[in-house]
């Protein structure tokens, strides 16, 4: 009888506890809501082995990773059954958000340029391997610039960031005298002077905090212009002398090195409503001869009741040394009037609609900068939105110049004029895009 009870309870089955637990084994890892290109990198991503253990642990540092990666909004893990028993695919529902961006839209009409059109777009990791990309392209015709930049925000560790970049431009300046220009003894609409350049540089960023930014550059240009011979350029005075193109002609090599230090405490870098962004640099270079440029701004917005956002800024520069034109400072690049140099490249001879007769008129290149302005900006909708749109109403001072010619007795005095401003500016996930007073002014060319 006992060996009969023996059997009967050796029959019976263990209790729950007592079971060898099932281990289930990584058979496949997936992703989805992924960009083709980044799927692959986004599975090396998560850090996760196959024909390893299914850990929970490691599956939410996993998702965790994928965060991090800034490319999504949303990361939910989920088991899916194998192909055997014990065996189970890790996946990963992805909500990619969009990190392209348009960073520019080049397009005008001035003379002695009939129409220019280019495009600037970045990526801030279009494969999932760490690197962002960007790409500009601009052309007239007879004038064309492009430029291509790699980045690593994380290519010496944790705050240390390092962007490669080249350019290639093939220009076609339009010169013009103080008071006009002679080619030959004639006198003449404007001066072309030819010219090319490619570059090859690269920057090293440093985060010292979270706000606070350093960052060291080098680039190795080569550049070739050729000056027409018998240019002669009109002064404020009426004198006539040889035309000073700011370049000497033939080929030469410029090195130019720098040194930038920014501050940024604004809530929002593309629409920011409250907070102050400054930034200070110096670069220094060689072509004809040495050259050192000073750049400094200071950026301030200040929240106003109703989401209304008041924005003050102030910039300026100078250079000791005699820069080559493309290194100087550009009436285009401070006045809303004038089309700005578009990837290096100046299309327009236009000086600008004045509102002041004070001599900034006869400016174009430059030795020192300087522009103060304000801008109230009144938001459409609510203002708390990811995507928006608002009014703005701006105004700013400015002046340009060259400290030997205000000296003189002779020329137009200290150049300065006041330029108002308004328009309409949309906030989307592909960038910020507006239209202005000073954008139909690159459109529809008044003289």
């Amino acid at each position: 009888m006992l060996c009969w009870l023996l059997l009967i309870v050796a029959s019976l089955p263990a209790p729950a506890d007592a079971l060898p637990e099932r281990t289930l084994i990584i058979e496949h890892i997936s992703v989805s809501g992924v960009r083709v290109g980044r799927r692959r990198a986004m599975v090396a991503r998560t850090g996760l082995d196959l024909r390893t253990p299914v850990d929970e642990a490691e599956i939410d540092e996993a998702r965790a990773r994928l965060i991090e990666t800034g490319l999504f909004t949303q990361v939910t893990p989920r088991l899916i059954r194998g192909s055997a028993p014990g065996q189970v695919g890790v996946h990963f529902d992805c909500v990619e958000r969009n990190t392209t961006s348009v960073d520019a839209i080049h397009l005008g009409h001035a003379r002695p340029t009939p129409l220019w059109a280019g495009v600037d777009v970045s990526d801030i990791d279009p494969f999932g391997r760490g690197f962002s990309l960007g790409a500009g392209v601009v052309s007239s015709g007879d004038q064309t610039a492009a430029r291509v930049s790699l980045g690593r925000p994380r290519a010496f560790g944790q705050g240390i960031g390092l962007n490669v970049r080249a350019r290639f431009s093939s220009g076609r300046e339009p010169f013009v005298g103080p008071k006009g220009q002679r080619l030959g003894g004639d006198p003449v609409d404007q001066i072309f002077v030819p010219y090319r350049r490619l570059s090859l540089g690269g920057t090293v960023r440093i985060d010292l905090d979270p706000q606070t930014q350093l960052a060291t550059g080098l680039r190795v240009e080569l550049a070739e212009a050729e000056l027409p011979s018998g240019a002669q350029q009109i002064d404020a005075d009426r004198s006539v002398q040889p035309f000073d193109f700011g370049v000497g002609s033939g080929q030469g090599v410029m090195p130019v090195a720098g040194l930038g230090l920014s501050h940024d405490t604004r809530d929002d870098p593309s629409a920011p409503r409250r907070g102050r962004r400054t930034a200070f640099s110096l670069r220094g270079g060689y072509f004809d001869s040495p050259f050192l440029i000073f750049l400094g701004s200071v950026e301030q917005y200040l929240p106003l009741p109703g989401g209304h956002v008041l924005r003050l800024d102030l910039r300026g520069g100078a250079i000791a040394g005699d820069a080559p034109f493309f290194e100087r400072f550009f009436i285009g690049d401070l006045h809303p009037y004038v089309p700005e140099r578009a990837l290096g490249l100046n299309f327009a001879r236009r000086r600008g609609p004045l509102l002041l007769d004070q001599g900034l008129g006869e400016q174009r290149y430059e030795n020192f900068a300087a522009r103060a302005g304000v801008e109230w900006r009144i938001p459409l909708g609510d203002p708390r939105a990811e995507y928006r749109a608002e009014l703005f109403f701006g105004g700013a001072a400015v002046t340009l110049g060259s400290p030997s010619e205000i000296a003189d007795p002779r020329g137009p005095g200290f150049p300065f004029d006041v330029a108002f401003d308004a328009g309409l500016r949309i906030s989307t996930e592909y960038g910020v895009m507006g239209l202005s007073v000073g954008n139909l002014f690159l459109l529809v060319d008044p003289g």
